[in-house]
């Protein structure tokens, strides 16, 4: 059984041909910072596991006159490249799960809010390699929602996200 399991991991992972990677997002109330294992599918397709935190100073922009804070966070992403070896133009989804903490204060009144909030976006964005062809950086813009799906304590914003990014993966 451990040598099935094994082969199984190996296929779906190989260590040749996966990558690790660095993204940056910027969106107009904070930066995502992530971490990720990126592995192909195909000549023009990948797949990946993201981990990161999310820092968020909202200002105005949630339910409160002020909202900041931040927390980490998981989620899965998917790119389909139109050109070879994962290049040039692509199209991709993201989901992700933030444990955010998020500080408010109304007029006098001050609090906090444990949310968790679902992130689900449609990604566009253009990657191309550098140097030895081991390194890779992608930009891209990605248009989505935060969704707050368990809130502890008063609401806190939600809606329509855009966020620009950059990544660098080998």
């Amino acid at each position: 059984m451990r040598r099935v399991i094994g082969a199984l991991f190996a296929a779906l992972f190989p260590a040749t041909a996966s990558a690790i990677g660095l993204e940056i997002q910027g969106y107009p109330a904070g930066v995502i910072a992530d971490v990720s294992h990126v592995v192909p599918v195909g000549d023009r397709g990948s797949v990946a596991a993201l981990g990161g935190w999310n820092f968020t100073d909202r200002g105005d922009f949630g339910e409160h006159a002020d909202e900041h804070g931040g927390g980490p966070g998981l989620g899965v992403a998917a790119w389909r490249w139109f050109g070879a070896d994962q290049t040039g133009w692509g199209l991709g989804a993201r989901a992700d799960l933030w444990w955010l903490e998020i500080e408010w204060e109304d007029a006098g009144r001050r609090g906090e809010t444990d949310v968790l909030v679902l992130q689900p976006t449609a990604r566009a964005g253009y990657a191309w390699r550098l140097g030895n062809e081991a390194m890779r950086v992608e930009a891209s813009l990605s248009l989505g929602a935060e969704i707050n799906v368990s809130t502890t304590g008063e609401d806190v914003g939600e809606g329509a996200i855009l966020l620009l990014g950059v990544a660098v993966s080998r």
